[in-house]
């Protein structure tokens, strides 16, 4: 009699699994806008022969979406630029929500840079 609940239990868990992964597949609305943005700000980058990547500013600098490579080793391949407001003081949670948005940005602006910057410098 106990398999039954959990035959049922197990199948919904499934279902809402697969609505879950379906989800995240596809963007919403605002997931779009930034992924347009960034499209945008790596193109006219590009055009600009500008394959600099953003760098936290702060007692700790961090490359959002790199952060197991060395600072150091970027600033000599690709170069660096420090990505607004991002020091270490947050005043309120609106500044809370702009630090996350601007460095989910930087996250996503420097995965792809970082492949235009590699291919520029490996010669291919």
């Amino acid at each position: 009699m106990r398999v039954l609940p959990l035959l049922w239990l197990w199948m919904i868990s499934g279902c809402a699994t697969e609505q879950q992964n379906q989800a995240l597949e596809r963007p919403n609305m605002e997931q779009q806008k930034v992924i347009d943005e960034v499209d945008t700000a790596v193109q006219q980058a590009i055009k600009r022969q500008d394959y600099r990547l953003y760098l936290t500013q702060g007692r700790r600098p961090v490359l959002p979406g790199l952060e197991q490579i060395s600072i150091e080793s970027i600033k000599g391949v690709c170069g660096t630029k420090y990505l607004s407001e991002s020091g270490d003081v947050i005043r309120g949670e609106d500044a809370k929500r702009d630090r996350i948005a601007r460095y989910n940005f930087a996250k996503a602006y420097n995965l792809r840079m970082f492949k235009h910057c590699k291919k520029m410098h490996s010669g291919d």
